[in-house]
């Protein structure tokens, strides 16, 4: 029986109490997490290459962040319905603050001046959701909660795979915003995420980030020298859905995961093509191609043969994988791992992969396997929320704060008209979620920079502005009745700094 893909269904809709440690942005640690709400007991079933201390740890920080949101609506409604309270705008303010962690400007509070109710909410959800963000980012940068500033480990797994760096181009469909995190349990500072509906990466904007990363190994020797025989990793990741695959599939291609997985691959070998078009074969990179099931996020993935090359047809599916090495030994399960690779090739008539990325593909498998059990131990093996059910669309560059699963469809653009199919589609999306009842679309917007260059922040502020200008004139209809709110943000991507919010 299909679950309804309904954000109401979803466990975060419930009024789940925060963790006090997040009103002084404490950072998520095992140890804080161990409690008998949280806490896995170890069976005789239990998979031996899963690591459930870190389960522990990341269902704590969804839920207290997740919480954090969906708690808004019910503490503005019952605030607003206290206005008799002398001093209100005061009081409101202690209330959310008490509840929410977060406090807005006083004048927000004014609802004596609005002509109608439903606007001075609309304007209070969106202003205390943007205060959320903020407080997110804070904490994300400043306290490392999911240690994704702990890269020394992947990096050295990826350079002994012969990979000094990582590109992922994931779907901007919010079930996928936890791809690095939580499904890959990667860094989140080890790869370069960009996503795009439908994982239809800008070919010309990854070749240019490629030229970026060379040109520093010549320059600079980092990550590693240009002359170790060392490669690239793009990555792009579709998605599908075995629960309800007509409806919750990828809705760039129609919910159609065949055109999903195939317009990947194109993506990726002409992005192959094209670095040896310019620059020589000698300037291959590696591709990948990897879908994931957003009911259990599990994985397809799809594997190369010797020669680097992708097909469709060649693929291992990490649940049935974690099925047939339940019981083992950690060490013959990642054997188990390895042997399914080179079958699967095999049995297609392909030559294996590189024994490195062979490697590679197994550490993937096995950090996958922490994800499986993770949704199998607290989602009963499938999502509530199998369909949308993202809490804001963040547009533009970075948002690396946002690391979990539908809480923001996010996309990664450079103009609102390069980058209108992507937004328009985050659009539909709210409309379905939001809108229709009575809520407006959150839309926030980052603009990275680099505090090392003069200007760069002023060009940066001036972009975001101007998309943000652009958002309001192109959904104009949504936006004059309040139900498109924006917030314009800027970053300094060279070092941990949370993002700062535009004002003026």
């Amino acid at each position: 029986m299909i679950k309804k893909s309904s954000r109401k269904k979803s466990m975060f809709w419930k009024q789940i109490p925060a963790n006090p440690a997040l009103k002084q942005t404490a950072p998520a640690s095992a140890a804080a997490v161990n409690s008998t709400a949280y806490a896995v007991p170890a069976s005789a079933g239990a998979h031996a290459l899963v690591d459930r201390a870190q389960n522990q740890m990341l269902r704590q920080y969804e839920t207290d962040i997740k919480a954090s949101f969906d708690n808004i609506g019910p503490v503005l409604k019952d605030i607003l319905s206290q206005q008799h309270h002398h001093d209100f705008k005061r009081w409101a303010n202690r209330e959310l603050f008490n509840k929410l962690h977060v406090t807005l400007d006083e004048n927000e509070w004014d609802v004596s001046k609005a002509d109608h109710s439903q606007a001075v909410f609309q304007n209070l959800f969106a202003k205390t959701l943007f205060a959320q963000f903020m407080r997110l980012s804070e904490n994300f940068f400043k306290n490392d909660p999911l240690k994704g500033q702990n890269r020394q480990e992947a990096e050295s797994l990826f350079r002994n795979a012969g990979i000094h760096a990582v590109g992922i181009a994931p779907c901007a469909d919010g079930r996928l915003a936890h791809f690095v995190s939580y499904v890959l349990r990667l860094p989140y500072s080890s790869a370069r995420r960009k996503a795009h509906a439908g994982a239809l990466f800008d070919i010309s904007e990854s070749v240019r980030n490629w030229v970026f990363v060379e040109h520093t190994r010549f320059r600079e020797g980092r990550p590693n020298s240009a002359d170790e025989p060392t490669r690239y990793l793009k990555m792009a990741v579709y998605h599908f859905s075995k629960a309800d695959p007509s409806h919750q599939g990828c809705a760039a291609h129609g919910s159609n995961d065949a055109k999903a997985a195939e317009a990947a691959l194109t993506k990726l070998q002409d992005f192959r093509q094209a670095i040896e078009n310019r620059f020589g074969c000698g300037s291959t990179v590696e591709t990948m191609l990897i879908g994931i099931n957003t009911d259990d996020d599990s994985l397809k993935i799809h594997i190369p043969n010797e020669q680097g090359f992708v097909s469709l047809d060649r693929f291992i599916e990490t649940d049935k994988l974690y099925k047939q090495t339940l019981g083992m030994s950690a060490i013959d399960a990642s054997e188990a791992i390895e042997t399914a690779i080179d079958g699967c090739n095999m049995q297609h008539c392909a030559t294996p992969p590189r024994e490195q990325m062979k490697k590679l593909i197994t550490w993937f498998v096995t950090k996958n396997f922490s994800q499986i059990e993770y949704v199998n131990t607290y989602e009963d093996g499938c999502y509530s929320d199998i369909g949308h059910a993202e809490r804001f669309i963040g547009i533009g560059n970075g948002f690396e704060e946002v690391q979990l699963r539908n809480l923001s469809y996010y996309s990664y653009l450079d103009t609102v008209e390069e980058g209108v199919n992507d937004v328009d589609v985050g659009i539909k999306i709210f409309k379905g979620l939001n809108v229709k009842n009575g809520l407006p679309v959150p839309i926030i917007i980052r603009c990275d920079y680099d505090g090392r260059v003069p200007g760069s922040r002023d060009r940066a502020e001036q972009k975001a502005l101007r998309i943000e200008k652009a958002i309001h004139n192109r959904y104009q209809e949504l936006s004059v009745c309040g139900l498109v709110q924006t917030m314009a943000t800027l970053r300094d991507h060279t070092g941990c700094q949370s993002a700062e919010k535009i004002t003026g």
